[in-house]
């Protein structure tokens, strides 16, 4: 690999295969920033297993991001694991009280951080109060003056523990339907869009180190994509003075698998991190950074966002 390719694979964040050689190979060959687990990655495996493969893998890739969808509820990885404990959504926690709350959040960053695991893609930002939207069962299922404290409280309890957390989906899921299987647009309108934001600015303002970027269509800010939009990505970095990670929504969503090449059209907006990514565009990335269509300034602010993430969260 050259130099340039080296670099732009270490803007990735690989979803893992599910088979451990073979992510071995990927993390050996390509030196990625991070590997993304799911339970496939846990199942039939004891802590011990689970622990002596996360810490092969950190030696292949040293400062690597071991990531994992831990929210609770609906989305819990650990579960697999540890099949005798209860991860409730983050509303039921939240319902009991801010103490309970914390509280069971801080249990489960200690078990993710014993587990070699430094990166929860979570919590989940969104105001949703819907119960038959597609986010609503992940979210808090409250409004944003009680979402916007929580969402900060979460974040700052991993900070002092030291696991990074995400803040997703930027600029808000709302009540869109499932990008995971096809397309999704909102129609909200642009004063209805800033009470989605409030969530996120809170997490900001409790240092959140990574934002997630939704790969829904938000018509007000921008057409298409909100992971590959330039608007969005002003929006998150220049007015919100975002100086953390941002990292796109899985890219092998079907949302985002609408493009040829979403890898290079969100790092051209201004994602900072490819989560799911294919690592076989790495050539076309390379060939867009020597034609200029992909600025060197845009792959080094990246490199250093993502490079401080991994100093200030490494275990």
């Amino acid at each position: 690999m050259s130099s340039l390719s080296q670099k732009l694979a270490s803007l990735f964040l690989i979803d893992s295969t599910g088979d451990f050689t073979e992510n071995l190979r990927l993390l050996e060959q390509y030196q990625p920033a991070g590997l993304l687990l799911f339970a496939k990655d846990l199942a039939g495996l004891s802590e011990k297993a689970v622990k002596e493969r996360l810490a092969i893998y950190r030696q292949a890739r040293p400062g690597l991001l071991l990531a994992i969808d831990q929210e609770g509820g609906l989305v819990s990885r650990l579960s697999t694991l540890y099949p005798n404990r209860s991860y409730p959504s983050q509303a039921e926690l939240l319902k009991k009280g801010a103490d309970f709350f914390l509280a069971e959040n801080q249990k489960t960053a200690l078990e993710l951080k014993d587990l070699g695991i430094n990166l929860n893609l979570a919590p989940v930002a969104d105001l949703s109060l819907d119960p038959a939207s597609f986010i609503y069962s992940r979210t808090l299922q409250a409004g944003a003056e009680e979402t916007g404290p929580a969402i900060a409280a979460f974040i700052k309890l991993y900070r002092q523990l030291g696991v990074a957390s995400c803040a997703k989906h930027f600029p808000g899921y709302g009540d869109a339907g499932n990008t995971h299987q096809a397309p999704a647009k909102d129609l909200r309108s642009l004063k209805e869009a800033q009470l989605h934001l409030l969530p996120f600015k809170a997490a900001i303002a409790a240092g959140v180190p990574t934002i997630m970027v939704a790969h829904l269509e938000v018509a007000c800010y921008s057409p298409g994509p909100a992971s590959l939009s330039p608007e969005i990505y002003r929006l998150l970095k220049e007015d919100l003075h975002y100086f953390g990670v941002a990292i796109t929504d899985d890219l092998a969503m079907a949302a985002a698998r609408e493009s040829s090449c979403p890898e290079l059209l969100a790092l051209k907006a201004g994602a900072d991190l490819l989560l799911g990514g294919k690592l076989e565009n790495l050539p076309i990335l390379e060939a867009a950074a020597e034609s200029g269509e992909l600025p060197k300034e845009r792959i080094k602010d990246a490199l250093v966002r993502v490079q401080t993430l991994q100093d200030d969260y490494s275990l």
